[in-house]
Formats: C-alpha cells, structure tokens, sequence
C-alpha cells in the first residue's frame, strides 16, 4: 500500500480491526472506517442498517475530538468514492456479497492476536472498539480490555463510570461463553498495574 492506514469493520456496536490481506474488500451490507490520521473515511455499503451508518458516523466525531479536530471527516457512499480514497488501494477496491464479520471471527480465532478494545458509555450510546495495543491508548475516563485469547484483563480507568465497568465484564464474559476451554478475567485499577500487564503493551 502506498499509504498508511487502519481500516475498522462496523459490527453491531464494536469497530473490529481488518487485517491486511483485506484491505481492498468491502461488503455492501457493512459501513468502515478508513483512518489515515489527517483524514477519517467513513465508507457506506448500500446495503448497511441505519444503526451501522449511525455508528460510523458517531465513532468518527468521537475520535476527532480525541485529536482535538486535527482529522477531517469524509463520509464515502458505496459507488461514489473519489480519486483521494481510491488511491489508497493502489487506485481500485472490491465490493462484494462477503460475510465480514465471520471472515474476522475466523481470522481472529486462527491468528489469537492480543488486542487492546475501548469501553465508552456517552448518553444511550455503548461504543466497543479496538485501538492500538500501547500505553498511550490507556485514558483514565474509560475502561480497556487487553485480549490475550485465554486471559481478559479488564483496565478500569480512574474517571471511568459503573456503567462502562458493568459493559467491560459482560464482554469479557461473552468473550468465555463463546470460546472453548475456560479464559480468566483479571480487573485492573489505573494505578495498580502488575508489570506483567504493561508487557503486553507495545
């Protein structure tokens, strides 16, 4: 790719990382997320739900204001992508019938990658999402999960709310009911943090 950027598919209410291979794939039932730093894409599939749209739409004011309203926002419909976005995939993507979310589950199953998901609550909107596996993702008004597959670590932020706390827990259980074999849950304070979890942090 000539260019630097992190892709997100939207997944009900979850942004889920699209690993490399993928990157020139859209589904036409699915809304993205194409984040270059100075820019953010929101691509829409003409077959996305409201909700989908909502989201993207929502997440991508949420992670400008993060940077302070340094990113521009461009919301791209599926058949009306301009020359800039297009050049990201070397001039050319694929809109298809795919099934994205169970191509990531897949992946992510085979791969067992570590991940680092945002937990924020703001109003009647629950937002789940992954960001980059570093310390500098950690901010002390929300909680974080650290996926490692078989252990969850659960990052309570200082200024986090008992909602955000309660959400974190009911994903983390989720993420047991779903997989084989049994994964423990670890709850850690901002402030409290063993070595062994800043380890796991790029």
């Amino acid at each position: 790719m000539p260019k630097k950027f992190i892709k997100y598919h939207i997944q009900k209410d979850q942004l889920v990382r699209v690993p490399q291979e993928y990157l020139k794939e859209f589904g036409t039932g699915d809304v993205y997320l194409v984040d270059t730093g100075p820019t953010i894409y929101s691509w829409v599939g003409k077959k996305s739900t409201p909700d989908e749209q909502f989201i993207g739409a929502v997440t991508s004011v949420w992670t400008d204001q993060d940077r302070k309203g340094a990113s521009k926002l461009v919301t791209v419909n599926e058949g009306e992508e301009p020359k800039e976005f297009l050049n990201l995939f070397d001039g050319k993507i694929t809109v298809t019938n795919q099934d994205t979310e169970g191509i990531l589950k897949r992946i992510a199953l085979k791969q067992h990658e570590f991940k680092l998901f945002r937990v924020h609550i703001e109003e009647e909107l629950n937002m789940y999402y992954e960001v980059e596996r570093s310390k500098d993702s950690l901010a002390s008004d929300d909680v974080f999960l650290l996926d490692t597959y078989n252990t969850i670590y659960i990052w309570r932020g200082q200024k986090s709310t008992a909602f955000e706390r309660w959400e974190a827990m009911r994903i983390a259980e989720g993420y047991d009911a779903q997989r084989s074999g049994h994964q423990e849950v670890i709850i850690i304070e901002e402030g409290e943090e063993p070595k062994e979890f800043f380890k796991l942090l790029k």
